[in-house]
């Protein structure tokens, strides 16, 4: 089968769906090809120089095609319009690849409005998906009333334009339930399409470290001890993702004699901020097949906001987290870590005191990689699309 994924835009060397999807697939046996714009992630916001450019390069990447984990990726050029990122020349790509299923990453984009245009002129099948959660949806459509004037404009460029392009769509793959919610009733996009999805993580790179000598070797490279106590995160260092919260917490706990210790791993505005509390080591964004080492050497994974792909591989690493309450997403964290009262520092401190219990955190351990091998591999989402993809 000849499937052709288009995304807004793609980095290599990262864990988005865009990266490990294709993977998955061309491993299943089938032809995969993904179309870009050529930006890199991120590559349309503003505060993409400052956070993202020294360890991915310049937002604009060369236009043309490479070959990379068993699929091919087209970049291509690309204009911004209304918001949306317009791919330029998308549809002779399309053409010329003759596709028998289109994966979009999104519910709703310039890109699927132009397609479902065409839909009757070729043969393909489309599919698209959703990964917006509630936490990160604009502010004003969380309430009910008030902001009318910027509800309508979101409605006339979101929710309309959604609800008439997925209308040429089989299936629209919501990440969590929240994220149903969003392309049902923000995108437009009929229930009866709606799936329930999870995303996944790669059960073969993010494995369980069995060989205490090694992970001894990880720890005492970063100075952290056989009794400290190692949280990590993984991922920007921004305000809404507020990793800050987790150095406050830490310190803390050593206040009270606790051996709290605190890998950061990446960038962004609260970095300063998080290299000045005592008990952390901070380092530079790494590549997804560089993670794993990280995970490994800690005994506690620390997501205090907003949904990561990097909770699953933390998890499948055998790592317990601590996440937000008020994820749309509870079950990668039922049985398999804890949650607390986002935004306060005590309540956080409460959570990573209950799990110095190491066997609590062995318990929670092998439920969270059970639970990954299960139902969060990449592997096993994979095969679910290809059931979809050959339904009629």
């Amino acid at each position: 089968m000849r499937i052709v994924i288009i995304t807004e835009y793609y980095s290599i060397g990262m864990g988005h769906t865009e990266n490990c999807l294709p993977k998955a697939l061309a491993r299943l046996g089938h032809e995969v090809h993904l179309i870009s714009s050529n930006l890199n992630i991120y590559g349309n916001l503003p505060t993409y120089k400052d956070i993202y450019e020294r360890h991915l390069g310049t937002s604009e990447q060369p236009v043309g095609s490479f070959q990379i984990d068993g699929y091919t990726v087209h970049r291509l050029p690309y204009r911004l319009v209304g918001g949306y990122i317009f791919i330029e020349g998308l549809t002779k790509k399309i053409e010329s690849l003759a596709p028998d299923i289109l994966q979009l990453t999104s519910a709703v984009s310039l890109n699927l409005c132009i397609l479902a245009l065409f839909q009757k002129k070729f043969t393909y099948r489309i599919f698209s998906e959703c990964h917006q959660h509630m936490s990160i949806i604009r502010p004003f459509l969380k309430h009910e009333h008030g902001n009318y004037i910027r509800k309508s404009l979101y409605y006339l460029t979101r929710t309309l334009p959604g609800r008439y392009a997925n209308r040429v769509v089989q299936k629209c793959y919501a990440i969590a339930p929240d994220c149903m919610e969003v392309a049902h009733h923000l995108y437009g996009v009929p229930e009866n399409k709606v799936e329930l999805l999870p995303l996944g993580t790669d059960i073969d790179l993010f494995q369980p470290l069995n060989n205490e000598e090694r992970r001894k070797a990880y720890r005492n490279e970063f100075g952290f001890t056989d009794d400290d106590i190692v949280c990590v995160y993984t991922g920007r260092f921004s305000h809404d993702k507020n990793p800050y919260i987790i150095a406050q917490a830490a310190s803390l706990l050593q206040d009270e004699g606790k051996t709290f210790k605190v890998l950061f791993v990446g960038d962004g505005p609260q970095k300063s901020s998080i290299e000045a509390m005592k008990g952390t080591k901070v380092l530079q964004f790494a590549k997804h097949t560089d993670l794993p080492k990280y995970y490994q050497l800690a005994d506690i994974g620390i997501w205090p906001t907003q949904e990561s792909m990097s909770m699953l591989d933390a998890l499948s690493c055998g790592l317990p987290i601590i996440v937000s309450d008020r994820i749309g997403e509870i079950d990668r964290v039922d049985n398999t870590g804890l949650t607390y009262k986002e935004g306060d520092v005590q309540d956080l401190a409460r959570a990573m005191k209950k799990l110095m219990d190491h066997t609590y955190r062995k318990e929670l351990s092998l439920r969270g990689r059970e639970k990954m091998v299960i139902k969060y591999s990449w592997e096993e989402n994979a095969k679910k699309r290809i059931q979809d993809y050959i339904a009629r």
